[in-house]
């Protein structure tokens, strides 16, 4: 008994230890935010004419910040479980592609935007999830809130969804994935070659 309350003690020491080595979710999202900012000024130039490029420029810089299997498990949600391993894959695939369209080209129309990253305090319920707000502002000065939700994934804070000026961008793909398998009757695959980020 005596040397499972030891195992046990030590375990949650260790798991202890590595969530304290992790940056901060507020480090995390400064660090990725300004490194995405930086990444910008340099390739917005491109958008106009070669878009393709610039997305995969900016992909480069978003997705070590990603969660992309766990998202998009979110928007298949019930789905999730009907879906073979490959078409779980295939699907975070596409997605990955639409969320950074989406999220690039939000981007652009606010033309070199100021980001501020809010640091917040409150304890979180639990200690692998948590949340960060941030204020983008456009060149005329109107604020947009934004807010990530983020996970803890082998000790780095990555995004798991997120909320811009109140539309929940996780939810929204969510409906446009149960929209899609209504449309095609339950074909999952067929849902996935048609997924588009313009629908």
């Amino acid at each position: 008994m005596k040397v499972l309350a030891n195992f046990v003690a030590g375990l949650l020491a260790l798991v202890v230890s590595q969530l304290s080595a992790a940056p901060s979710p507020y480090e995390s999202v400064q660090t990725s935010t300004e490194q995405l900012l930086e990444k910008l000024v340099e390739v917005q130039p491109i958008y106009k004419r070669d878009k393709d490029k610039f997305f995969r420029e900016v992909d480069s810089s978003l997705a070590p910040f990603i969660d992309f299997k766990g998202f998009s498990r979110g928007v298949m949600a019930k789905y999730y479980r009907r879906a073979s391993d490959q078409q779980k894959a295939r699907f975070a695939e596409v997605f990955r592609n639409s969320l950074i369209k989406t999220y690039a080209k939000a981007l652009v129309e606010f033309d070199n935007p100021q980001v501020i990253v809010k640091q917040d305090n409150k304890p979180q319920k639990d200690p692998r999830k948590a949340r960060v707000s941030l204020e983008v502002y456009g060149k005329d000065g109107s604020a947009y809130p934004v807010e990530y939700s983020l996970v803890l994934v082998n000790d780095r804070w990555k995004l798991r969804n997120l909320v811009i000026d109140g539309i929940n961008i996780g939810l929204q793909f969510r409906s446009q994935f149960t929209a899609y398998m209504q449309q095609y009757k339950n074909d999952i695959d067929k849902v996935i070659d048609n997924w588009s980020v313009d629908a």
